[in-house]
């Protein structure tokens, strides 16, 4: 996050400081109970993806499906009026038919508290049949049949059946403002609070079961780093060394968690047991280094300014010697990492971006055109990313496609939404 990574050039007690009327610039005046949901607006989607026809599917299947075919930036939904006297699921279909119109049809039922869908291809009439069991929130059977016709098609795995963390923050006056952690259904439908305070709450990352959030908490006036337990509410202090403790980011196989400490001085990247507390240095450097996401289970990808601007660079999780990623532009930070791809905000003549390129590859495509969007948090997939931007004098949230060919705003009538993070595919 841009305020966040400069706020670590100040001592912690101004940063600290600072922090109280930053957040307050952007704040809602609102009393809104705490579970509304996101309101979604869509602002653009794919006019040359693969043609697909989702028939009325009962329950609200179908418009689930739809939006999340959508925003995946890959598919182009057919209007329903187009096709007329499709027979129902499990009926005969002539795929030839409708091969002007569509590529694919979708059918569906519903299925012992679950649901059966069907996926005909309408050039060979070939047709799959998925069965997905029912589970106590409906929303998540259809995403997960999203999931399946979107690997069908694309050959890739669905991250729809996934989840966001971001916080909230209510109410203007300081006395009264609300820090909010919530999860929702990677939609921004079915959001549940994990955490309230009237100090900031930072930098939620997810554990790779999808299971806890690490986040950063100033509960007792000073920052910290926090692991909780999103089903139990179970939490424990991980670090709450002096100076700052920031941008918690979990290993791959959730035993460890790289952070940013300064208690040694200036902020360096720090490796912490998950269970122990213990720690191992990884940057040893008098400039500030933050912001660490991992690239596989050996390598950090982490914001450094040891260059004289912030820029990204990759280092061994063992430490050595730091390789630079970037050189285009004068500000990149705030890497996230999701299938060889590295998103993360680049900035220049005063405007910061979302920006994604392959982690091996050369150059970066642009996936926003705002004048301050931060915290980008992809999806497992990597085909989608999550970050937050100003809309209407409001911060919101904004979910773009790694094509730039869908995009969709959320908001919340509660406040304003900061710090996104996308969870791990799931399997509870």
């Amino acid at each position: 996050m841009i305020k966040k990574f400069l706020s670590l050039f100040l001592s912690p007690s101004l940063s600290r400081l600072l922090l109280q009327p930053v957040a307050l610039v952007v704040l809602l005046a609102s009393s809104v109970p705490a579970l509304a949901e996101l309101e979604l607006t869509i602002s653009k989607t794919s006019d040359d993806g693969i043609p697909i026809y989702i028939a009325n599917i009962p329950g609200g299947a179908t418009g689930v499906i739809e939006g999340d075919l959508k925003r995946s930036g890959r598919f182009t939904i057919i209007e329903r009026p187009k096709i007329t006297n499709l027979s129902a699921f499990g009926g005969e279909l002539n795929g030839g038919e409708y091969n002007d119109i569509t590529d694919y049809i979708v059918r569906g039922k519903e299925h012992e508290g679950g649901l059966q869908v069907e996926l005909i291809s309408t050039s060979d009439n070939a047709k799959t049949t998925y069965t997905i069991s029912k589970n106590t929130n409906p929303r998540r059977v259809f995403h997960k049949a999203a999931d399946k016709i979107y690997e069908k098609i694309t050959r890739e795995k669905g991250a729809f059946d996934t989840r966001l963390a971001y916080v909230t923050v209510t109410n203007k006056t300081s006395d009264n403002r609300q820090f909010r952690l919530y999860v929702s259904d990677s939609d921004g439908h079915k959001p549940q609070v994990i955490l309230t305070s009237k100090q900031p709450i930072m930098s939620p990352a997810w554990s790779p079961d999808g299971k806890k959030l690490a986040y950063v908490s100033f509960e007792d006036n000073s920052s910290a780093i926090y692991v909780q337990d999103i089903f139990t509410g179970e939490k424990f202090m991980l670090s709450s060394r002096e100076g700052s403790n920031s941008a918690p980011a979990w290993s791959p196989d959730g035993t460890k968690v790289a952070m940013s400490l300064s208690f040694n001085g200036s902020p360096d990247i720090y490796i912490v047991d998950a269970k122990s507390g213990d720690f191992t240095r990884v940057t040893t450097s008098s400039a500030i280094d933050t912001e660490p996401s991992w690239s596989g289970t050996n390598s950090i990808v982490f914001t450094s300014d040891r260059g004289g601007s912030p820029q990204l660079y990759q280092i061994a999780a063992t430490g050595g010697k730091a390789k630079r990623l970037t050189f285009d532009g004068k500000y990149n930070s705030a890497a996230d990492i999701a299938n060889k791809k590295l998103a993360f905000i680049t900035g220049n003549r005063g405007a910061y971006n979302v920006a994604i390129k392959s982690l091996s590859g050369e150059g970066k495509d642009f996936l926003s055109n705002g004048t301050l969007d931060e915290s980008p948090t992809l999806s497992p997939n990597g085909a989608m990313v999550a970050y937050t931007t100003m809309k209407n004098g409001e911060n919101s949230l904004a979910v773009v496609s790694d094509n730039s060919k869908a995009r969709q705003f959320l908001t919340s009538p509660v406040g304003d939404i900061r710090e996104p993070a996308w969870s791990p595919y799931l399997n509870h």
